[in-house]
């Protein structure tokens, strides 16, 4: 029976975060992240099944789902999505795993870099139980995901992240004075950009691996974030999920409908071509919204952000508020990191985008733009500093008090603050920012939030924004999330 994945199923796992799994007893610190609601186990189970899912402009009046191959957790028991749940498992550890084919077509499950798989897993129960030990050479994030008649079955929705973190119980690599870093093989430049992290002279705050407890201005240590680029054709996911010939719906053929198929506004149903772009199985609002996709940090607070295309179209993303490092590309931790506000991301490309969380490039001050330091002072008849930015904060469109009544009759705030600390991440290959026709930010969309400032006088500032934009004093029913 097909599952159907709904926005209402997955409300009570967005928030807490997106289901992951933890593999071993080193990584405590991805349990106490609010970005992930992660499992702790030394055995996973998997199922590979189907699922219905509703996409991003799904309503009552407008049917929108897509028909998908999911990876489902059972041991634990997360809910099936697509992308599977995120792996955690840190260097040298061994996985106990167990993966069970219930659809009537040979299936697998390969981790490229990491583990040869399963081989083929013969269809309508086909049992795959085994375990491997991760890689002391393993770092960073992976695709896990069907190799089989590549790439129908990855398309379909059989791929997730697979994450290796170092062995935090060890020193860092490199030797003493050293910081951590996410490789187990920094280069000498990526492990000085580390190193600059939490220096007062250079990058002020925290190093990525220092947190902060304190309730009141938390930050989890390894801020570590994924963004999984996927595109979705549920004209022609149906005609796979449909196909009774008894053989593989043919990797020839798949591609060429899904890169070569004409839109004809006549009969859409003819179109066999991409029509929701996604990352992280969701587009638009529920990404860009979404604090465990997008980063919603102080300055101050750097980053990680791995980008994993399981696609077959090139992503060029470019991030607005701070220029990006990139430190690794396909496994090759880089020599000399480029700073750079927009990199391509071909299909299976793995990509790490290291965030600074410094001040954004329009905020001056005394030793100049994006510096960390005294806040120049405006003009006019009521200077102040220009950080943080006081008329933005303090502005609602409409106005602090414009109300409207809910369905159960009570008032609702419509006011929204007015802030710049909300920054895009936008693909430049255009047809990526809507959906089925839709507006523009309907599509692969995420971004760069501040929520505060480690470094100013006084100590940590957190600003009365937040990442839902609700006015001080007043409530709202929360967005509904989206299915992940």
């Amino acid at each position: 029976m097909v599952k159907e994945v709904s926005r209402r199923d997955f409300i009570k796992y967005a928030g807490g975060g997106f289901a992951a799994i933890v593999v071993g007893s080193k990584l405590d610190w991805v349990l106490k992240t609010p970005t992930y609601a992660a499992v702790q186990t030394h055995t996973i189970a998997l199922e590979i099944g189907d699922v219905m899912k509703q996409m991003v402009t799904h309503n009552s009046i407008h049917d929108a789902r897509c028909y998908f191959w999911a990876y489902k957790a059972t041991t634990p028991n997360l809910p099936a999505d697509v992308p599977g749940p995120i792996i955690f498992a840190t260097q040298g550890d061994t996985v106990n795993i167990t993966v069970t084919n219930l659809l009537d077509e040979p299936h697998s499950l390969a981790i490229p870099g990491v583990w040869a798989g399963t081989g083929q897993i013969a269809p309508n129960g086909g049992v795959f139980t085994g375990s491997f030990v991760v890689p002391a050479t393993a770092s960073g994030a992976y695709l896990y995901y069907d190799n089989l008649n590549e790439p129908v079955n990855r398309m379909m929705g059989l791929h997730g992240a697979f994450v290796v973190m170092p062995d935090f119980t060890q020193a860092p690599p490199g030797g003493a004075g050293n910081k951590w870093t996410p490789y187990h093989n920094p280069t000498a430049n990526v492990q000085a950009l580390f190193n600059a992290f939490g220096n007062p002279n250079i990058f002020p705050g925290l190093a990525w691996g220092e947190g902060d407890s304190n309730p009141a201005t938390f930050a989890p240590p390894f801020r570590t974030y994924i963004w999984l680029d996927h595109q979705a054709s549920p004209n022609l996911f149906a005609e796979v999920g449909n196909f009774t010939s008894g053989a593989d719906y043919s990797a020839s053929q798949f591609i060429d409908r899904f890169l070569n198929s004409t839109f004809d506004p006549t009969n859409s149903v003819n179109f066999k071509g991409a029509q929701y772009f996604t990352i992280d199985g969701q587009s638009g609002h529920f990404v860009h919204n979404n604090p465990n996709i997008t980063p919603m940090l102080r300055v101050g607070e750097p980053c990680i952000v791995h980008i994993l295309n399981a696609g077959l179209w090139m992503h060029s993303m470019h991030l607005h508020a701070n220029h990006f490092f990139v430190t690794s590309i396909n496994g090759t931790v880089h020599d000399n990191p480029v700073w750079v506000d927009v990199f391509n991301i071909y299909p299976m490309d793995r990509v790490d985008y290291v965030l600074p969380y410094m001040r954004p490039p329009d905020v001056p001050n005394v030793r100049g733009i994006g510096f960390p330091d005294t806040p120049l002072t405006t003009v006019g008849s009521a200077p102040h500093p220009t950080w943080p930015p006081t008329e933005e904060l303090n502005t609602f469109i409409p106005p602090v008090g414009t109300k409207a009544k809910d369905a159960q009759g009570n008032d609702v705030s419509l006011a929204v603050q007015l802030s710049p600390l909300c920054y895009p991440m936008h693909d430049h290959s255009e047809p990526t920012q809507t959906a089925q026709g839709g507006n523009y930010n309907l599509g692969l969309i995420a971004g760069m939030n501040f929520i505060g400032d480690r470094n100013t006088p006084g100590g940590v500032t957190t600003f009365p924004d937040n990442p839902n934009h609700v006015p001080p004093n007043t409530t709202r029913p929360p967005a509904e999330p989206h299915a992940h």
